[in-house]
């Protein structure tokens, strides 16, 4: 699969974030019943805590559902892994391995993510690296994340005259802060705890999302 940017289409994609924690049992069934909407693009595993073979088995168990609602699976951190067990890319950070790494590992088939924070000079060093795409945040506050930095939007803006690679938006999105994003024209806008964590259901969190998308931004 491959990552596209939506700037043609004007209105950005759900890039949808695991929870850090994850039940065997029932993450798979309550995974399925948001992705069986067709309202998400990209589905990205963050479980750094786990062991490697637990993380492999949790990949079993999700990358059949992804493949079968054609959602494009990344895998946070971990190249390795991610070649083992044929998900569709990785996201890397700061503290993870290089792109370059990653490359080698995947080779030219796969997706890289690239967290580029508030880094003009980052993300330009991570599309001349082979980046497929760029991460900026945080634009709100978040809980999913510690010692996190605010984005600044002339950096944004910046970048984006840039290049044509995708951009994905994330930290502390929900249905009530999405809406001051619309003048950005991003590609991607990536949601965590407020859809695992809300007081209804993941499903319609992500259904509300969808429709402010749709007719706000």
């Amino acid at each position: 699969m491959e990552l596209i940017s939506n700037r043609e289409l004007n209105k950005p994609s759900i890039y949808l974030i695991s929870p850090t924690s994850v039940d065997y049992k029932t993450f798979p069934s309550l995974l399925e019943s948001v992705l069986s909407s067709g309202l998400i693009s990209v589905f990205q595993l963050r479980v750094k805590k786990y062991s490697d073979m637990e993380t492999i088995q949790i990949i079993e168990k999700l990358l059949p559902i992804c493949i079968n609602y054609k959602v494009i699976f990344i895998l946070n951190d971990r190249a390795d892994i991610a070649k083992v067990t044929g998900v569709d890319g990785v996201h890397l950070g700061k503290e993870d391995i290089g792109i370059k790494t990653a490359r080698n590992i995947l080779g030219n088939n796969k997706i890289i993510g690239s967290s580029c924070y508030n880094s003009i000079k980052l993300s330009i060093n991570s599309n001349f690296l082979g980046a497929d795409y760029n991460a900026f945040g945080s634009f709100f506050k978040t809980n999913t994340k510690k010692n996190t930095t605010s984005i600044t939007l002339t950096n944004l803006r910046k970048f984006r005259k840039f290049t044509n690679k995708p951009t994905v938006g994330i930290g502390g999105l929900n249905v009530y802060n999405i809406k001051k994003m619309a003048f950005l024209k991003l590609d991607f806008l990536a949601f965590c705890s407020s859809v695992w964590y809300n007081k209804k259901s993941p499903l319609e969190e992500v259904i509300k999302i969808k429709k402010i998308i749709d007719y706000s931004l």
